[in-house]
């Protein structure tokens, strides 16, 4: 595996030199598909449409916490996620594929002002990743058995090994009847929540390391999304977008029952700010012994038992220079307490679990290519449910992350943070430190490379 990961690492960096050779002879593209252009021509984007670009997410770390022998092994820097690998962690290899619909509202993302397209379209989009963060992104059903997936945890701690993920596969279009209307089908990220999986350049990610409240929300789903907007006139833009799905990072659900999600999203006619609400409601148990979906669902029971997210999140642009991005974050998970309804870490008598966040983030954009930003957050899970399987620990986690991105040049963005989390427990827990302490400190330098 170590042979492996040196010939990864050596062939990501060859990308990176070509990617960095044309960005020298063409200042003026964007990184983001400009290796695929250079050996492929352009003809692909230009005649259908179809984009073809990468990112390369890498980082090394270190927490005041951990132990020399911790840090050999993977996920010492747990709760924490983003970069959970002390040292230097290969995140994640993205390759993305796609066709983007001429509509009235761009799916999971934002409705568009101005008038609506007169005729039908249609689109893809298509995901591919490998590194240690695809651990988290796989799909019961889907990529989730592929033979490289399929070792088991403690192994894929120790060795650090990579997994491959495909966490969108779907397929869009628009139709222009009345209002006009967008349709997903497939594999997909549902976009619950202020942060978004993959730190492409318009996201509004701004750290490495990730809250909690992203651990809490959902990684993929199956299903169809239907969305459309509803207004576009002086008092903003509003769109709403509703859907089924096969539940929690699921295409093969062990229970009979699917999931409803949908989201509200709001925009002021400058479209300098914005206001979603996502959420995601539907009965999340493994029916049986013979089909346990862990660690998406903790619970085994023949009943259904509902669970619910629900994220409400904004960002509004106070000039040319000060962002703000703020989220609050709640769920529930039901539990009818009987001894049939077994909760895989706690045990039979299962009686429900809740939790609740809040972050924000200010971000001062000193110049285009130079940006420092600050984020405070307060997470409570007095049930240590959500946050499996980082962590167990019941109580209330805080943090305050401050860093900077600095655009090295089109297709290079460096990301230096410090980050302090502390705990208040409601009984014994100690989530850092792998169960010794309550405090950690960590230092994280992440690159992104758009190739």
């Amino acid at each position: 595996m170590k042979n492996i990961k040196v010939k990864t690492l050596g062939a990501v960096l060859a990308v990176l030199a070509i990617a960095n050779s044309h960005a020298n002879e063409t200042a003026e593209e964007q990184g983001e598909g400009m290796l695929f252009r250079s050996l492929f021509g352009d003809t692909l984007e230009r005649t259908y449409g179809i984009t073809v670009s990468g990112l390369l997410d890498i980082g090394f770390s270190r927490n005041n916490r951990s132990t020399s022998d911790e840090r050999d092994d993977g996920l010492s820097n747990l709760p924490i996620t983003g970069l959970s690998d002390e040292g230097l962690e290969l995140g994640s290899l993205h390759l993305f594929v796609d066709k983007p619909l001429k509509a009235n509202a761009i799916p999971r993302v934002t409705p568009l002002p101005g008038p609506k397209p007169e005729t039908a379209d249609f689109g893809f989009t298509i995901e591919a990743l490998y590194g240690r963060n695809a651990q988290f992104s796989r799909t019961y059903g889907w990529d989730m058995g592929w033979d490289m997936n399929e070792e088991d945890n403690a192994k894929a701690k120790r060795d650090r090994l990579s997994f491959m993920s495909v966490p969108n596969l779907a397929a869009t279009a628009y139709l222009p009847y009345g209002p006009g209307f967008t349709i997903m089908a497939g594999v997909f990220g549902p976009i619950i929540g202020y942060e978004i999986p993959p730190n492409i350049r318009l996201a509004p990610n701004p750290f490495a390391s990730r809250t909690y409240a992203f651990v809490s929300n959902l990684t993929t789903v199956s299903g169809v999304l239907v969305g459309t907007r509803i207004m576009d006139g002086p008092h903003g833009l509003l769109g709403i977008e509703l859907g089924i799905a096969q539940g929690w990072s699921n295409m093969r659900d062990n229970n009979d029952d699917k999931a409803l999600l949908g989201a509200l999203r709001w925009r002021t006619p400058d479209m300098n700010t914005w206001i979603d609400y996502e959420f995601m409601v539907g009965n999340q148990e493994n029916e049986s012994t013979r089909d346990i979906q862990a660690p998406t669902s903790r619970l085994i029971s023949a009943d259904g038992q509902l669970r619910q997210q629900h994220s409400l999140n904004g960002w509004h642009r106070f000039s040319e220079h000060w962002l703000l991005g703020m989220e609050l974050v709640y769920g529930h998970q039901d539990g009818d307490g009987k001894p049939t309804t077994v909760d895989i870490v706690t045990g039979p008598g299962f009686d429900g679990a809740h939790w609740w966040g809040a972050n924000a983030v200010v971000t001062y954009q000193i110049r285009p290519d130079l940006s420092f930003s600050v984020r405070g957050e307060h997470f409570s899970d007095p049930d240590g449910f959500t946050l499996f399987p980082t962590t167990t620990a019941r109580g209330d986690f805080n943090a305050i992350t401050a860093g900077f991105r600095y655009d090295l040049n089109h297709n290079v963005s460096i990301r230096p943070e410090l980050r302090y989390d502390w705990f208040d427990a409601i009984e014994h827990d100690r989530p850092f430190g792998n169960g010794r302490d309550r405090t950690q400190l960590t230092a994280t330098v992440q690159a992104l490379v758009y190739f």
